[in-house]
């Protein structure tokens, strides 16, 4: 078979943009093999590759078929000779969607720097909204009433302060996160969804689904008329602990999505929060857990900005609230300030607490003290005066 090594009237990052998008329609090619081809190999380079038959010069495409996939290859193949990487780009087409390359100017700089950040990804709205402070609400599907309305509570708490609430529109209480944060009117928040922009999953989140798309921001590593496989939701729980300052989990059973999101965020350094719950709730064993575990207590927003460093603005004469987030402090000083709270604390305390070398917590606490965050007296180690401005 002939093939055409050519996408006539396209540039270079075009071009680059167009094969990244039919590989990514490919069954079997996941992000990190996807991620491993453009970086490795070249996305142009691949697709040919791929359409001449020829996919064992793709290393990661035999990396792949050597760990139990001996009949991808071809597979892929014969899937890539039905697709045409022009109009598959075209596809992706709308009002205020783009299609963001890794590497590219307009790629979210949050994920720049990450080890599995997508090679391609699909975005509808305001990209400005990964741009300042945010932390992603998360938990599970079945929520209480009484969770559903803490994560509201709480989505509106931090967009009135400039917090952009990032999730994955999924029901219970991303859901609930999400509404709060639109009704707030302040940061724009952000959806991470498992299937295609232009497919609404779930049904239910139809309105939320188009509110986020044309107040906030929608992103996505699967392409438009794709809906979402089962793998696809746990691999977009990386791009939620990614794009953000901290994960809060507002409910969740001992097994749960939400703690997969809780184990990206670790992964990445990313503060972990949880809601606590009443100990025979089953809708609060995990999120119990997780602080028996060590992670931090969010009994409100207060305690969410505390963690990240960041500061409420002031009410202005119209009785609004401003959204003006002023982030004072590097990610150890908010951990350790955390991890004090309201309460005089040791240094063994803080760093049992915070899973920080002594030399780490030392160094956060002199800095600390230096702001006027803390007061200290015969070695214990006392919260001044709230949130850090």
């Amino acid at each position: 078979m002939k093939i055409q090594r050519a996408l006539p009237g396209l540039g270079r990052r075009e071009r680059t943009a167009a094969c990244l998008v039919a590989l990514s329609y490919l069954d079997g090619l996941g992000p990190a093999t996807l991620r491993r081809c453009h970086v490795e190999h070249g996305a142009e380079e691949t697709w040919f590759d791929i359409l001449a038959g020829r996919p064992d010069r793709v290393v990661p495409i035999v990396d792949l078929a050597a760990r139990g996939r001996p009949d991808l290859p071809s597979a892929l193949v014969t899937q890539a000779r039905r697709r045409d990487p022009v109009g598959d780009l075209g596809r992706q087409a709308g009002p205020r969607r783009q299609v963001l390359v890794h590497g590219d100017r307009g790629y979210p700089e949050r994920l720049l720097a990450d080890q599995a950040a997508p090679a391609v990804i699909f975005a509808e709205g305001d990209l400005g909204a990964v741009e300042g402070p945010s932390v992603a609400v998360v938990g599970t599907r079945n929520a209480t009433l009484a969770g559903r309305a803490v994560a509201e509570a709480m989505g509106e708490d931090l967009a009135q302060v400039g917090v952009s609430v990032v999730s994955g529109l999924a029901l219970g209480i991303d859901g609930a996160a999400h509404r709060g944060a639109l009704r707030a009117g302040g940061a724009p928040p952000v959806g991470v969804i498992a299937s295609g922009l232009d497919v609404v999953y779930p049904r239910r989140h139809a309105h939320l689904h188009r509110e986020i798309s044309t107040l906030g921001l929608l992103l996505s590593e699967t392409p438009a008329g794709e809906r979402p496989n089962a793998w696809r939701f746990p691999a977009r729980n990386r791009i939620i602990a990614s794009l953000s300052d901290a994960v809060v989990v507002v409910e969740s059973r001992v097994v749960g999505g939400s703690l997969h999101t809780v184990e990206e965020a670790l992964v990445r350094g990313v503060q972990v929060l949880a809601v606590p719950g009443h100990p025979s709730s089953p809708a609060a064993a995990g999120t119990n857990a997780l602080i028996y575990d060590g992670a931090g207590l969010a009994r409100d927003s207060a305690d969410v900005l505390l963690a990240i460093g960041a500061s409420p603005g002031s009410s202005g004469s119209s009785g609004a609230t401003s959204t003006d987030v002023t982030p004072t402090l590097d990610r150890a000083q908010s951990g350790v300030l955390a991890a004090i709270g309201p309460s005089p604390s040791s240094l063994a305390e803080v760093v049992a607490a915070t899973g920080r070398t002594v030399e780490e917590v030392s160094h956060a606490l002199a800095g600390l003290l230096a702001a006027g965050h803390l007061v200290e007296s015969d070695g214990w180690y006392e919260a001044v005066g709230g949130l850090p401005r």
